[in-house]
């Protein structure tokens, strides 16, 4: 197996595991909406635009739920646009997780760890994107077809 194939099948098992939290979260708030599944109140949210949990819970469910787990899908699948979508999950953390941080404040260390979540996102999503390998070969190793 190939360094490529080897990083697919783990970066998709790792979005399923992403995906699958953020489907579950997001449900709890789409359900109790004052956020007393998960031991919150909309008190946090009296910075932002939201009343209650309802729709962040959507989104989350949504974008970080549904999208990892089709991302996951992609990968086990090798389809070619793999990577970029694996590039826009990393920007859809990065997003969500800088917009919860302005509007409620660093509230907990999982902020942090999903705000490099999405960064390892878009840095793994970058190596598998097909240009890039096909310019630098694998993971950057240097390839002549030439003799020196």
């Amino acid at each position: 197996m190939n360094k490529r194939r080897a990083l697919s099948l783990v970066t998709g098992d790792f979005l399923l595991i992403i995906g699958a939290g953020a489907i579950a979260v997001g449900i709890m708030f789409i359900l109790k909406p004052d956020g007393s599944n998960l031991g919150m109140t909309v008190d946090l949210l009296k910075e932002s635009p939201f009343s209650d949990f309802f729709i962040p819970g959507l989104f989350l469910m949504a974008a970080n739920g549904i999208l990892s787990i089709i991302a996951a899908l992609l990968l086990f699948i090798n389809y070619r646009y793999a990577g970029i979508s694996v590039m826009v999950l990393g920007v859809v953390m990065f997003i969500w997780i800088s917009a919860q941080v302005y509007w409620i404040g660093w509230e907990s260390w999982l902020q942090p760890a999903f705000l490099a979540v999405g960064l390892v996102e878009l840095l793994i999503g970058f190596f598998l994107e097909a240009p890039f390998h096909d310019k630098w070969g694998r993971f950057g190793s240097h390839r002549d077809s030439h003799a020196h």
